[in-house]
């Protein structure tokens, strides 16, 4: 699995394009998981943004993001 290293990066937020990346997927892989409900995602404002917080709770999970 990719190394993420999100401690330097001191974001609220991230696009669904740039969550994907983080963990070395496409955006199709992001969208599936926000359909099926196992990722929060804050609409309004234009875009869907994805918390910072999604991103360290996926990474604390046992398995990680698969």
């Amino acid at each position: 699995m990719k190394r993420i290293n999100i401690s330097k990066d001191n974001r609220a937020a991230y696009t669904v394009a740039e969550f994907a990346s983080l963990f070395g997927k496409q955006r199709c892989w992001a969208y599936r998981l926000i359909e099926e409900g196992k990722i929060h995602v804050v609409t309004g404002y234009g875009h869907k943004m994805i918390p910072a917080a999604e991103v360290s709770r996926i990474l604390q999970s046992e398995g990680g993001a698969r």
